[in-house]
């Protein structure tokens, strides 16, 4: 299985006394930890990772992997799980709004950086 695989690589390991659950635990980030369940098919990203829909946490849609990887990258640089959000609703002008697949904000509350993942491919290019 690709995913498995994918998870490996980025350093999750199967929980122990759990089945098909694999885990990260990210040292810069206070041990905060994420986990990924195969048999309920989605992605707990913890109590600090702010989430305004639950889109991007489970397996329907090959781009969630994207924010997986993306997320955990976040953590490994060392930004604070608690400025992350995912799903962010963003007001885009003239009384529209999109939705930004992860923002990392400031100690303030303030918009440090918008990130959209996109899948290889189509959807890419």
């Amino acid at each position: 299985m690709k995913q498995k695989k994918l998870i490996q690589v980025l350093g999750f390991k199967p929980k122990e006394n759990t089945s098909g659950i694999f885990h990260k635990t990210y040292s810069k980030c206070d041990n905060y930890e994420i986990e990924i369940d195969f048999e309920k098919e989605n992605f707990n990203f913890g109590d600090k990772i702010k989430a305004e829909s639950k889109t991007t946490q489970n397996f329907s849609q090959a781009e969630n992997w994207v924010v997986l990887e993306c997320v955990d990258r976040l953590l490994e640089k060392g930004y604070r799980p608690q400025n992350i959000t995912l799903e962010k609703t963003w007001a885009t002008g003239h009384g529209t709004s999109g939705r930004l697949d992860i923002l990392v904000a400031n100690d303030d509350g303030s918009a440090y950086l918008m990130v959209e993942c996109k899948t290889w491919g189509t959807e890419f290019d």
